[in-house]
């Protein structure tokens, strides 16, 4: 059979919109020999629970979930929640010790988090026992390392994706006599500048602040370092970037200020209804783009570069609870939604882009100019530290840096007392 990878054109992935002879190759390409399943979460004997994220619905997983069920006669009970609903869910599954079969965890460090105090399993020997996986080499490393705590790999990589991409409107670029889009700092402010007129920002700067992490990164400032008890260091580059990101907003004024909201949206919004020349996102902005506004010639190009040109790790993982009845038959669900083919149809149908090397050399995405843009961000992404996800306090340490985030950008309070403020907040969390 054709492998799926080589079903692709370059149309059907700009499109996004070809599902069915891809989904029928990936069935095909993952199917292996059955194992007996045990009575599991949700439903008795022969259901297998799968919590998932509900925007990640897409049907090339739904085929090898379908393909799954089949080949092993269980009823596959995907149950889709919102990240905060499968969280709460999930804390209490595992206090209860009912617990379903394998779960989509909201990224790096989730699963070290639950995984030291033994909620979720280690699947070194899971994945030493199975060469096909193609575990760890294939998968780019620091989606890999994220996800490691003392030698302990507790999730393995789904999506990968890079924050940070700069999404352009090449007329509006064009018009304001830039035939190319900004690679550094200094680029993309005078671009920026340009571009802001009447109506039109040159940019519009997200209120979610993991938004700014490709900014800070960029001036080669760690977020936490655990082991020393310190936040957002070197301080003075850490201030530079905030500072940059809050000069765009009150000084430059070419990005409205960002609203504060649970709902990321807005700047694809502003871009997409022509009101922003630019702005900075991920591989998941893509479709809704190109789906609302087919009108606009949409460019892509990889991170800026500040001192250094780098950008920040996204995308969810899987991880098997400790209780789960039957671990092994879990694992082959995790190898087949990560397999090369699963991968590649999931880009087809959405674009999301992946974290296998090998899905970054397919000729459907080197040879295809937005998708290998992202590759090469994924070549760029800035490890995490697995400490503040060992530590349990993660969630509390993002949730102040959110507050000086958002002080910072929409409120303008001064960036050195705003990120002081966090340091001392955040060392305090370390108890």
């Amino acid at each position: 059979m054709m492998s799926a990878s080589r079903q692709f054109t370059r149309r059907s992935l700009l499109r996004y919109g070809m599902g069915a002879t891809v989904l029928g190759a990936v069935g095909a390409t993952t199917a292996c020999a059955p194992i007996q399943p045990a009575p599991t979460n949700g439903g008795g004997a022969g259901t297998f629970t799968v919590y998932w994220n509900a925007g990640h619905a897409y049907d090339a997983y739904q085929a090898v979930f379908d393909r799954f069920g089949t080949d092993h006669g269980v009823t596959v009970n995907v149950q889709k929640f919102q990240w905060p609903d499968l969280t709460t869910k999930l804390v209490a599954d595992f206090q209860s010790g009912n617990v379903p079969d394998l779960v989509e965890e909201t990224g790096a460090g989730t699963g070290i988090q639950y995984g030291v105090p033994g909620n979720v399993l280690a699947l070194d020997e899971l994945a030493a026992g199975d060469a096909e996986m193609g575990f760890p080499d294939d998968f780019i490393e620091a989606s890999v390392t994220s996800r490691q705590y003392e030698g302990k790999t507790y999730s393995i990589p789904l999506q990968l994706t890079a924050n940070g991409l700069l999404f352009y409107n090449k007329q509006l670029l064009s018009a304001a006599g830039f035939p190319a889009p900004p690679t550094t700092w200094e680029e993309f402010l005078e671009v920026t500048r340009a571009t802001t007129t009447g109506d039109v920002s040159g940019t519009a700067l997200n209120s979610d602040y993991s938004y700014s992490a490709p900014f800070y990164y960029q001036q080669q400032v760690v977020y936490s370092d655990v082991a020393g008890g310190e936040f957002m260091i070197p301080a003075d580059r850490a201030d530079l970037a905030l500072q940059y990101m809050q000069d765009l907003v009150h000084v430059h004024r070419v990005s409205p200020p960002p609203v504060a909201s649970t709902d990321y949206s807005g700047p694809q919004k502003l871009f997409s209804a022509g009101r922003a020349a630019t702005f900075l996102s991920g591989p998941w902005d893509i479709g809704p783009v190109r789906t609302g506004s087919p009108d606009i010639d949409l460019g892509l190009a990889p991170p800026l570069t500040g001192a250094v040109q780098a950008t920040s790790l996204a995308g969810s993982g899987l991880m098997i609870p400790a209780k789960a009845k039957n671990p092994e038959l879990s694992w082959e669900l995790v190898r087949r939604l990560t397999a090369l083919e699963t991968e590649l149809a999931v880009t087809a149908e959405v674009g999301m882009s992946m974290p296998r090397k090998s899905w970054a050399q397919d000729p459907a995405v080197a040879d295809d100019p937005d998708l290998k843009v992202i590759a090469t961000a994924l070549g760029l992404v800035t490890e995490e530290d697995p400490q503040l996800a060992a530590s349990g306090h993660r969630a509390q340490v993002n949730e102040l840096y959110e507050k000086a985030y958002q002080e910072i950008v929409i409120q303008q309070r001064p960036v050195g007392e705003a990120l002081a403020d966090f340091r001392t907040a955040a060392k305090g969390t370390l108890g």
